[in-house]
């Protein structure tokens, strides 16, 4: 089961303990207790790409999407990104092969599959049965994004419907429906909307702040509160599962990209947020739980991506991409199971890459940002309609990415990974 959280970064996780004041997080924080955290995952910038990433498990360049999509329901983009494109109409690619069906080749059985809340991945000319024909076995949710959590469109199968269940509430509904009904083995896909815009105060029982007597209304209170009422819909769903069943269940949780500008406090920057390919935008929560966990309340340091679902999940039901995925399809993934048995397991990844580029599909691109680093540095490109700039980081002592080291004298150490992680980024985008 892979759980995706909307605009959650690190610093809204307690157990990441990055932010002096993160939220109320405890059921995501007893996960990380009960597996592996992982600390170093970049994601896309934005929602639709860091999904097509994980499902496909193939870089954006590759399926043609590197922004968000406007989708046939609900309101698309939210408009507020930093240097938004305005999204594009194109959607993930019905030939991209992706989890469900690669999972239907598992020596043990086919695994029945379904996709529950945000969607996002299909656009206006793809029609409301985009998950169904990209390869899930059941899909209900919304589209793309929603303008009111408590009365929005829900799809289900391809025909839209009329929901007044709270959102959140409602997607924890349907994975509780679906643990006890789905035939084994089965492949949960469970994105949430939430805490995406709108801001809203959530159900009172679902969170502990006060959003209608504090003083204090700010974008930040709002998204703690959403995602405070996540979490415990999440334990909700966790609690509901028999305790041989959850004992026997591989679960993923994941951000979709970092947290949103206006919802960013110090000493993360609103500049460096989602949209951006700062750590802020880039640097998501992602813990596995499991019978593959070796040792318990671990924490792993190694270089991730999120399209490192896509092989892991593969690798867990018996399979090796590589045999299933068309001759022509290259995949970007590397199974991240050898980090449950040995946290401290030496490092798969030496770069791991993440971008952003605008419109959606095969270009050209009015915009294409791109971003590589490695177990320290951190090397940017971004062009965009006024020109190009780079920006080199260390990470080690600059986690905020605030000194430019291009603007000064590099070591001898430094220069040496400057071309090194060019050389990744000329690589990349030869081969893309």
């Amino acid at each position: 089961m892979v759980l995706v959280l909307d605009d959650v970064g690190v610093d809204r996780i307690g157990v990441y303990a990055e932010h002096p004041d993160p939220g109320r997080t405890p059921n995501i924080d007893l996960l990380a207790r009960e597996g592996v955290l992982f600390r170093n995952v970049w994601a896309s910038p934005v929602c639709s790409s860091t999904r097509a990433n994980a499902l496909t498990g193939r870089y954006g360049f590759r399926t043609g999407v590197g922004d968000w999509i406007h989708g046939s329901s609900g309101i698309g983009g939210s408009g507020t990104d930093p240097g938004t494109g305005g999204g594009a109409g194109l959607g993930l690619p019905l030939e991209e092969t992706i989890l469900p069906e690669v999972l239907r080749h598992a020596p043990s059985g086919p695994y029945s599959s379904a996709a529950l809340g945000k969607w996002h991945l299909g656009s206006d000319d793809d029609g409301l049965l985009h998950p169904l024909r990209s390869g899930f076995g059941y899909h209900a949710g919304s589209f793309s994004n929603i303008v009111d959590y408590f009365h929005w469109p829900k799809v289900v199968n391809g025909i839209e419907h009329h929901s007044d269940v709270y959102a959140t509430t409602d997607t924890v509904d349907d994975a509780i429906r679906l643990t006890r009904a789905l035939p084994e083995p089965w492949f949960l896909w469970v994105a949430f909307n939430a805490p995406h815009r709108p801001l809203h105060a959530p159900p009172d029982e679902l969170h502990t702040f006060d959003l209608v007597g504090s003083p204090d209304q700010s974008p930040a209170q709002h998204m703690k509160a959403m995602t405070e009422a996540l979490d415990t819909e999440i334990g909700r769903l966790l609690a509901s599962m028999d305790p041989v069943d959850r004992a026997h269940t591989t679960i993923i949780l994941l951000g979709d990209n970092g947290t949103e500008f206006a919802a960013t406090t110090p000493p993360f920057s609103p500049g460096h947020a989602k949209g951006t390919l700062y750590e802020g935008g880039v640097n998501v929560p992602f813990i596995i739980t499991g019978p593959r966990v070796q040792v318990p309340a671990s924490e792993c340091t190694a270089l991730v991506n999120v399209t490192d679902v896509f092989a892991t999940v593969a690798e867990i039901a018996g399979l090796d991409p590589v045999a299933v995925l068309p001759e022509d399809s290259r995949h970007d993934s590397i199974s991240l199971l050898p980090y449950l048995a040995d946290p401290a397991a030496p490092p798969r990844r030496d770069w791991v890459y993440a971008e952003r580029f605008f419109p959606n599909g095969p270009g050209p691109y009015s915009q294409y940002s791109r971003a590589v680093r490695g177990p320290r540095y951190k090397l940017m490109h971004l062009e965009g309609l006024v020109g190009s700039a780079d920006l080199f980081f260390d990470l080690g002592t600059d986690p905020f990415e605030q000194e430019n080291l291009l603007l000064g004298v590099l070591s001898d150490g430094a220069q040496a990974e400057l071309d090194r992680l060019q050389e990744v980024l000329d690589r990349l985008r030869v081969y893309g």
